[in-house]
């Protein structure tokens, strides 16, 4: 006998009421942990090098395995602004990555820093709009990794998508939808008392297994 709506409906419902269960009992044990990686990775000082490394980490982990996107940044790191597509493509980048970075280097890069009259949601769509190579997720991507124990956004990516929205591999959200999940993201950095991006962070690492990613990639954040 075929499942009514409603029947498929409270099964889907059940469903994620067992996996929040999971959720929240990894963020209570961790949440801790995660805010000593936050830390670690929080520039000292927003230099053009500082900038620079987290933008385009955010570009270049468009599309493209975590770690294979950490070597690439190394790379781009050693070639500020002399980026070949040759020299990230072996990383599974796609050339036009070199083009948007060696773009980024020679930008203003103070002037990509969150300024104090913009909120969150602001901050994050003019990043979205000055630099090529951000869409949505990524622009808040860059926002939370130059303001970790901050960032009132958070990346919607292939398994947070997973996670709250039951997508198999990533697809392009509109606006609305994207705010939609970020808030119930929200709710768990409310509840928990940390940045959106934290909680975000968390239930990244949970998605994927627990595998915890401490995010230490960055110069100076190796501690």
């Amino acid at each position: 006998m075929k499942k009514t709506q409603l029947e498929f409906t409270t099964i889907l419902n059940e469903e994620f009421a067992a996996r929040e269960k999971r959720i929240v009992g990894y963020i209570v044990e961790n949440r801790e942990l995660y805010e000593g990686f936050a830390r670690a990775i929080t520039p000292a000082s927003y230099t053009r090098e500082v900038i620079y490394s987290r933008i385009a980490f955010a570009i270049l982990s468009a599309n493209a395995p975590f770690e294979d996107s950490v070597k690439a940044l190394n790379v781009a790191i050693k070639r500020a602004g002399k980026l070949r597509p040759q020299d990230i493509v072996f990383y599974k980048m796609v050339p036009a990555k070199a083009k948007y970075l060696n773009k980024l280097w020679n930008m203003h890069l103070q002037g990509l820093c969150k300024q104090e009259i913009e909120g969150w949601h602001e901050y994050r769509m003019r990043l979205r709009a000055s630099v090529k190579g951000l869409g949505l997720a990524k622009a808040s991507f860059a926002a939370a990794l130059l303001y970790p124990l901050e960032a009132d956004v958070a990346c919607i990516d292939t398994w947070i998508q997973k996670v709250f929205l039951g997508h198999q591999g990533f697809k392009s959200l509109g606006l609305g939808d994207y705010l939609t999940v970020e808030a119930k993201i929200r709710t768990y950095a409310n509840c928990f008392g940390c940045s959106t991006f934290l909680a975000q962070w968390l239930i990244w690492d949970h998605a994927r297994g627990g595998a915890v990613n401490a995010h230490a990639i960055f110069p100076g954040s190796h501690k």
